[in-house]
This record gives C-alpha cells, structure tokens and sequence, in this order.
C-alpha cells in the first residue's frame, strides 16, 4: 500500500495525473526522490519498501501494462541488525539501549529511599517502578487511573495482582500481570502517586464539573461570590487568586494579551475561562485523557500541580497537568546541557564507576525484554505481556548476543532418548507412541498431568473432569501437578467433612455425597503418593485401571456378557489403603 502511493505522487507530480499507463523512467526517479525526503536513513522499513516498488513495477512489464519500463531493482539495502554483532558497533549499541544491572539496582534503591528525600523523587521513582514491572512504553502510564489494580485468583487459588494497561503500539487491551516478587513495590508506587496527585484530581475534577470558573480556596481569605461576579479584578486580587505577588503589577506577557484581548478589563470569569482553556487544552480528549476516553483527567494517576516538585514556588492549587516523557527522561538521564535535571545528579548518585546514570524510559523495556528473552519465556508470551501487535517486534527488544541465542537454540537439539518429561519442559509434543498406545497422534498435555484422548474420534465424554478419568497420565516429576492437587485435596477435604456432619444430622441424599467425594479425594491422594514417592523414577507414568472407570463401550460389552478381560466395577476389589484413601 505504501507502495502505491508513493507511485501516485509521483504521477501527480511528473505527470499530473494519476494514471498507471504514464508510468516511465522520469515517474520511477520521481518515486526515488521522495523516498530519500521521506527516509533520510536508510532502514528496514525502506528496504521493505523498495521490494514493494520491485514488486509492482516487475507486474506492470509481466502483464504488459507499461510496454517501455526499464526494469528497476531495490536499491536499498537491509541494515545490519546491531542487536547481534559482536564487533564494537554491536556492543555500543547494546550498551546504548540495554543498561546494566547496576543502574537498575541503582534506580531500585532511589525508588527505597524516595520518602526520606522529597516528593519530587518520590513521584518520578514511583513512575519508574511501574516501567520495570512489565515491558511498557511511557506513554502509557497516561492513560493509567488510581483504580488501575485489580486483584485475580490463578488456577491455583493464588491472588494474584494486575495493572488495567492501554497498550500504545495496537496490542491487546486487558491486565498486564505483576510478578509475585513486585507486587509490593507496585501497591507501594501506586499509592505514592495517589496521594502525591490527590489535590491535582480535585481540581481537575472542579474544572470538568464547573467550566470557565475560577477555583477559589476558603483559606484564600476572599469571597467566592464576590470573584464569580462580572466585577473587574485588581491586580492585586488576581494575584491572590493566581497565587503570585501583584502588588507591583503583574508583567507576565500572557497577562499582557489577556488584558489586551479583554481591553484592559479582567474579571473572574474572564480568568476563569483562561486558566480552563491552559489546562484543558492539553488533553485532547478532555475530560478524558485516552483517545478510547475510559479515563477522566480527575482519575489519571499520574497526574500533578504545577509547580508541585518545584524548589522555589508553591503549586498553583487550581492546576492540573500530566508529565512528558521527555521530563521524565531528564529525571533518570544525566546530560551535561540540562544540568541538576536528573536526579542522579540532585542526591549525588554514581555508578561504581563514579558516572552518573544515564537511564531513558524506555530503556526499562529493553532490558526486561531481553531478561524475560534470557531467562526462556516463548516469544508469545512475551510480546502479550509487553503489549505489542506484532511478535515479530519482539526482535528489536531482544539485545542477546549471537552466542547466547546459538546456546539456547543448542539447549532445544532433541536427542533421541529423550524422556517425556524433558518434553513436557521443552513444549514438545507429546505422541501416543510416547505413552504406548499404538495410534498415531499428539496428546493433550493439561495441568495435572497429560490426556490421551483421541478428540478427532469424539469429544470428552467427562466434560473435562480429568481427576477420576482414565485417560488422564500422571507424571513423576511434573510439580505443577502435584501442587494443583495438593489444593484440590484441601477443596475436598473440607467438602467431605462438611458432607459427614450433615449425615450425622440427617439430611437427606448426602450418603451420595460422601460417596461421590470420598472416590474422588482416594483417585486424588492416590495421585499425589505416586508423585511423592521418592522410590518412583521421574518420568514415570500413572494410569487410573479400566476396572474402577471403565469406557462406555466396555459397560456395553459387560451388559451383553461378553468376555472383555475387564472386572465389572462391582467386584473390583478395595483393599484397605483405598478405604483409608476416602476416609471410609
């Protein structure tokens, strides 16, 4: 598409008009010439586009609609990717976007002492935590409201907690997941920002509810009905309301064209519309503050005075404003042309090396990219969990080393004796030959161990109850599984316990109860001896018999008499470690 319409300007501009059948030698140039305006470096995307441009002018000779074309080859050469070479060039660039444990380290331990040094810190620390929880663009801390934490249960019964995240790059709208290891800080960070930002959300909140009216303070000593009257304003009362010192005049040059436009007169009103017209211009969705407009400017967390981190003035009690990304940066980025910006620099904070931190936004992106790459999270994964559209932009974050991904392709080489376990681990399939069935096909691998139904021959028939199924494999050595049931033990326990003291009571049908429970919790402890007994191999497999849950088709066969080498399911013999398995 991009293609095209460069070829569209072009015509226009060569032959003024666009129309594929005057395309020639002088158009071709003329595509050339704006892409060189457009893409004053030469990068992937322009190498992208100059097979597009090869591609459709190749289509045009093919099919004869341009007789006389010359034939024209991509001229733009892909980039080398900087992120892999091991030369000079490829360290500094590395260097350049991924910073060292030590400055993070650094930034965590600033973000620790915040309290015991100013709010400013505080603020600016807490807006970094949020960026080294998960890969996150800083712009989209703006559209983040004071309610932005929500609490979840995983499948293991654990909380577990989430920030509600508007991704910036077309990713999916939903939680972004906090490890259990940042929870803290991230409840911490976000309650520093709510009470660092409260009286700035109560004046943006007066703003959205009382338009063009001045916001006036009881403590200012003034009238409110007075200053809501169309009576002309002293310099001295609109320094009173301004909160700045008008007893020599005011000579700002925005209150010079105010008095200007209003020919010398300036009431509250006048006022009022002013300072409505400041703050609100810079959100272009007012009152919202996301183009999706789910969050009002009066819930945005980040959201401060003016002048609030100011050494000098006092904020201006009826403002409210967002930072910038590039204040932000001049917190944590030291630069000799912007000198005491940086927090490094305020509270006199080096590296080992006695350098000041250089640390950009969006630097915490890369580096917890290419950790969350280290440390063998799949590519799926981590493009959700960092917001991103595409996968595939998942590279341009990755600052591993060529070494370093050639041992982790190294790591995925399958020997040929490979357990099932080490499969399981690698999120390799899982064949029925694998499990000695002789069928051709992938098992299902769940969370307490592996299914071996055949879903192309027909749908679960135990509507996924897989603790009492036959089908299900327990494996020696998964610890996901014997956790998960370990708390479904619990779960049932207490239902069993609950279910003998009605019985005591009387209550009607819960015999069944008991029964159905106690046959559930043996198959479940069952489980979970196998997969503690420290005498069984890991990898080992653990099948329920076909005698305590035969198929539908086996009872068929039983029902007729025939001879299927299946005992009925009532003269299967309990010895007495199953009856103490169901608390019979």
């Amino acid at each position: 598409m991009e293609a095209l319409r460069f070829v569209e300007m072009a015509l226009h501009n060569v032959k003024k008009k666009a129309d594929i059948l005057y395309l020639d030698s002088l158009v071709i140039q003329e595509v050339q010439n704006l892409v060189a305006k457009k893409y004053s470096k030469m990068n992937e995307s322009t190498n992208k586009l100059g097979y597009q441009l090869e591609t459709l002018f190749n289509f045009c000779i093919e099919y004869q609609i341009v007789l006389k074309l010359p034939i024209w080859t991509n001229p733009y050469s892909r980039p080398r990717d900087l992120t892999i070479l091991l030369d000079k060039r490829g360290k500094d660039y590395r260097s350049k976007k991924m910073p060292s444990d030590e400055e993070m380290l650094l930034t965590a331990k600033l973000f620790h002492d915040a309290p015991n040094l100013d709010k400013g810190t505080e603020y600016y620390t807490a807006v970094m935590a949020l960026l080294m929880v998960a890969p996150s663009c800083c712009s989209e801390l703006m559209s983040l409201s004071v309610n932005c934490l929500e609490w979840e249960e995983d499948s293991l019964g654990n909380r577990q907690l989430g920030i509600r995240w508007i991704p910036a790059k077309n990713g999916k709208e939903g939680l972004k997941w906090v490890p259990s290891s940042m929870q803290d800080v991230i409840i911490e960070a976000v309650k520093r920002l709510t009470d660092i930002g409260a009286l700035a959300r109560k004046a943006a909140k007066f703003a959205e509810e009382n338009p063009n009216t001045v916001m006036i303070s009881p403590d200012q000593g003034m009238q409110v009905s007075h200053y809501l009257s169309q009576k002309p304003l002293t310099e001295i009362e609109i320094g009173k309301i301004l909160e700045i010192n008008g007893k020599h005049g005011i000579k700002t040059k925005w209150f010079e064209k105010l008095m200007k436009e209003n020919n010398g007169v300036i009431t509250s009103n006048v006022l009022g519309k002013y300072l409505y017209e400041k703050y609100t211009s810079k959100f272009n969705y007012w009152p919202y503050i996301d183009k999706n407009r789910n969050v009002k400017a009066s819930e945005a967390l980040l959201l401060f005075r003016e002048n609030e981190f100011h050494d000098e003035f006092s904020p201006k009690r009826f403002s409210f404003v967002l930072p910038t990304v590039n204040q932000i940066n001049d917190r944590f980025c030291y630069s000799e042309t912007r000198p005491k910006t940086s927090l490094w620099e305020k509270h006199c904070i080096t590296t080992s090396k006695g350098e000041f931190v250089r640390l950009l936004s969006h630097n915490a992106r890369h580096w917890l990219s290419t950790k969350a790459e280290r440390g063998g999270m799949d590519e799926l994964t981590l493009a959700n969990w960092a917001g991103r559209a595409r996968v595939a932009d998942n590279k341009a974050y990755d600052h591993r080393t060529e070494e370093e991904k050639s041992e982790a392709v190294r790591d995925l080489l399958i020997p040929e004796d490979i357990s099932i376990l080490d499969k399981i681990h690698l999120n390799f399939p899982i064949t029925y030959e694998d499990l000695g069935k002789n069928r051709i096909g992938i098992a299902t691998i769940t969370e307490i161990g592996i299914c071996e139904h055949d879903y192309a021959m027909s749908p679960c028939s135990r509507h996924g109850d897989c603790e009492t199924c036959k089908e299900l494999i327990c494996i020696k050595g998964l610890e996901s599984s014997l956790e998960i049931l370990k708390h479904r033990e619990i779960q049932l326990t207490e239902q069993i316990n609950k279910a003998k003291e009605h019985h005591k009571l009387g209550a009607f049908g819960v015999d069944r109860w008991i029964s159905n429970l106690g046959w559930r919790l043996a198959h479940i402890r069952t489980k979970i001896a196998f997969l503690e007994n420290s005498e069984i191999p890991n990898g080992a497999l653990l099948r329920i018999p076909d005698e305590y849950d035969p198929s539908p088709v086996k009872l068929a066969l039983l029902e007729k008499g025939m001879d299927i080498d299946v005992k009925k399911p009532e003269t299967a013999k309990l010895d007495d470690d199953l009856y103490r398995l169901m608390e019979m």
